[in-house]
């Protein structure tokens, strides 16, 4: 394994005594990564805010974990800015600095932080009766707190503030241009957040996808045979597909109306359903904490820029979405199957994501065959892969059977995606 050593976060040379004697290992850190998705459901967060919820609290992991080699990894683009703090003892466990990251970043991010609160007193109890020393326990805490202080100033630079406080957009008033959509017309969600520091990506339009097909709303064009494909695909979706629709469906929010009654059911958003098709892979293949750490660590931090690089497509083209163009052009009363978000059509973000995650995880891994159980416990059926590619395929095409997006969204979508992964995976490992 090949490591980056960088100079946004100089890692000072210090004596330390390395030992592989970790106080915490992969199976802590997967439960840090699903009490954080479990977070991200309870405080609803739109799948934007998820892939940032979800990538600074591994990357800050594996960076810790990275200091008993002195090595660093946060932010190619950014060298000789600050400083990381040197630890000024032996005494530090670089597993446990890792763990303790994690849930300090995390509770920066999140709202429910009782819950990571709760979570970290737990698991000190826990690692204390593995044999730490309480001394040994004190002193690298400190320490981490002392590297978080530092990594919190880095997020904080992202400019996350500044596009959260500048919410407001205005609609194009042209034929091609996105409008808001049924059933309950939100505005536009995280119009800016092309406008966040991506993690690696240092220009935006190094990913940009191809052209789509011109708007035309005469019959026959180009454009009309498009939004005639999912027209027609929603007439004939059999069982299978719809089952597909349902199972990459990743609504965090959806709004159900159900007679007179009106709410809102809280699921798994996109980058949520792909960090724990990570967990899956990486308990299957037994990873140890390192590779366990840099998996987590890759795989979010190329959906968080894939998200930015497609955010910058949808709100730069701001192109109208299927059901709009159908419902103006071929029939007024259509409805596609699953539920169209407030975001312009292209590209398809769900593409996006999964292809950056599926081209991270194929890399790290020679065999990706899995059982995708994500969706159980919002009793839906568990479904088989034969590969990470395969399951980013499908879950493009969900978007395709659930009418709400054209094929080329999905189709180029799902390429941008995998230019970020494999751009990503390769600073990872430069």
């Amino acid at each position: 394994m090949k490591y980056i050593l960088i100079g946004l976060l100089v890692v000072q040379s210090c004596k330390t005594i390395v030992t592989n004697n970790n106080i915490v290992d992969a199976k802590d850190i997967h439960e840090a990564n699903r009490l954080l998705l479990d977070v991200s459901m309870e405080d609803v967060f739109s799948p934007p805010v998820a892939s940032r919820v979800f990538s600074y609290p591994n990357i800050a992991a594996y960076e810790l974990y990275l200091h008993k080699y002195e090595k660093s990894i946060i932010n190619l683009s950014f060298p000789n800015t600050i400083s990381l703090v040197k630890p000024d003892t032996v005494n530090i466990d670089y597993s446990l600095a890792a763990f303790i990251a994690h849930s300090i970043i995390s509770k920066k991010l999140i709202f429910s932080e009782k819950i990571i609160e709760d979570f970290s007193a737990k698991k000190k109890a826990e690692f204390l009766q593995r044999g730490i020393s309480k001394q040994r326990y004190e002193m690298t805490h400190k320490y981490a707190e002392d590297q978080c202080k530092v990594i919190s100033k880095w997020i904080d630079a992202d400019k996350y503030a500044k596009v959260k406080a500048s919410d407001q957009f205005t609609l194009k008033a042209t034929d091609s241009s996105w409008v808001l959509t049924p059933p309950n017309f939100e505005s536009a969600l995280e119009p800016n957040w092309k406008n966040l520091r991506p993690i690696f990506i240092k220009t935006l339009e190094d990913f940009k996808p191809i052209l789509h097909p011109p708007f035309s709303k005469i019959k026959g064009s180009e454009f009309y045979n498009h939004a005639m494909l999912v027209y027609e695909q929603s007439k004939k979706n059999d069982d299978s597909q719809i089952s597909i629709a349902k199972h990459w469906d990743c609504n965090p929010n959806k709004y159900v109306n159900s007679g007179h009654n009106t709410y809102f059911r809280h699921n798994i958003s996109p980058p949520g359903h792909w960090v724990n098709i990570t967990a899956n892979l990486s308990k299957a293949a037994k990873l140890d904490l390192e590779k366990t750490l840099l998996c987590y660590a890759a795989v979010t931090s190329a959906m968080f820029d894939g998200v930015i690089s497609c955010w910058d497509t949808k709100f730069t083209d701001q192109l109208i979405r299927p059901v709009s163009y159908i419902n103006r052009y071929i029939d007024k009363d259509w409805e596609p199957y699953i539920q169209t978000p407030p975001f312009p059509e292209y590209t398809s973000g769900h593409s996006v994501m999964s292809g950056a995650a599926s081209t991270v995880l194929k890399n790290m891994f020679t065999n990706t065959a899995f059982i995708d159980s994500t969706e159980v416990e919002f009793d839906l059926p568990a479904r088989n892969f034969s590969s990470v590619e395969e399951a980013a395929q499908e879950a493009s095409m969900s978007r395709f059977y659930g009418g709400i997006h054209y094929k080329f969204g999905i189709d180029n979508g799902l390429k941008q995606g995998q230019k970020i992964g494999q751009y990503v995976f390769e600073k990872f490992n430069k």
